[in-house]
């Protein structure tokens, strides 16, 4: 093991909420692991299973434990704020109730984070019987260096891979509360100051198991493609408007992701949006770098809200 005389404590900021049925696998994997100089801040977001319980049990057993409990629920994003903000470690580790850690998992990013703000690794879906899943997760090109317009669509990071800096955390925690996922904003951050770094090494296993729904009709499928895609246009708008607003990123970037929201937001307004095309001719690399198959995508996000409404009717 490593010596924790010789390297600087490390906090792991876990959130909890109705978790205990995969949780105790997910502590022993991070109270193993080979880098030893670890707090555990756990935040529980008003259980009302045996998750709380259990936590207090391995606290008792383990001084390196520290749980929190909030007296209302906060959501998953303030949630991990919260734990961020009470770390007292010089990087931070952030976890799920549900995953499976590597013994080096925590050794292997510290190592290799260098000066960088923040450095995520390969995961390794699973089941909820722990049964290795054949696909791959996120379904994206991995990026690292300075790349914050490219995580505006989609998102490489997955939060509980990550390791980052604390210092980062007064440019990120003012407008977290704003943003959809805690892990893609801080990513933004990162790579806004060209400090994002990616790990070839697959360090945990990903809990699967949710159910995806399935549309019984034709109909019904085309008329939720259209909910959906305007859902998502929505969402994607009110992100990019939270970014800016946070002034994190340069003027440079700012500037250009201004034109994107301009072309971007006329989804509703349009059958097909070709100004949104022109501009992704000029500025799909910088805008689509996490899609392996960027024209693919580009004509995907260029249909406007009408075309989905003819559809119907097709």
């Amino acid at each position: 093991m490593i010596s924790e005389n010789a390297t600087p404590k490390i906090s792991v900021a876990m959130c909890t909420y109705n978790g205990e049925r995969f949780l105790v696998e997910q502590l022993d994997s991070i109270l193993n692991q080979t880098y030893q100089n670890i707090e555990l801040v756990i935040v529980d977001d008003c259980s009302t299973d045996g998750t709380v319980a259990l936590l207090e049990g391995y606290a008792q057993r383990d001084q390196r434990i520290r749980v929190i409990r909030n007296h209302q629920n906060l959501g998953f994003v303030q949630n991990f704020a919260k734990a961020m903000g009470e770390c007292r470690g010089e990087l931070i580790a952030l976890a799920d109730q549900d995953d499976i850690w590597f013994p080096e998992k925590i050794a292997s990013l510290y190592h290799d984070i260098g000066d960088n703000w923040l450095i995520y690794s390969q995961i390794s879906p699973v089941d909820s019987t722990g049964k290795l899943l054949n696909f791959k997760f996120p379904k994206v090109n991995r990026l690292e260096g300075h790349c914050p317009l490219a995580l505006m669509l989609n998102n490489c990071v997955t939060g509980h891979a990550s390791l980052l800096r604390k210092e980062m955390l007064p440019l990120a925690m003012p407008a977290i509360s704003d943003m959809p996922y805690h892990d893609q904003w801080l990513a933004i951050v990162a790579s806004s100051r060209g400090k994002l770094k990616a790990s070839d090494q697959v360090l945990s296993y990903y809990r699967q198991h949710d159910n995806n729904a399935v549309w019984k009709t034709k109909g019904k499928r085309t008329e939720a493609k259209y909910v959906k895609a305007l859902r998502e246009v929505e969402r994607v708008c009110k992100f990019m408007r939270s970014v800016l607003d946070s002034e994190v990123l340069l003027d440079s970037d700012t500037a250009l992701l201004q034109e994107f929201y301009a072309c971007y937001s006329r989804y509703d307004k349009v059958f097909y949006n070709f100004k949104l095309r022109r501009f992704l001719k000029r500025h799909g690399n910088t805008f689509l770098a996490l899609f392996p198959q960027q024209e693919k995508y580009r004509r995907r996000i260029c249909r406007g809200k009408w075309y989905f409404i003819l559809v119907a009717f097709w």
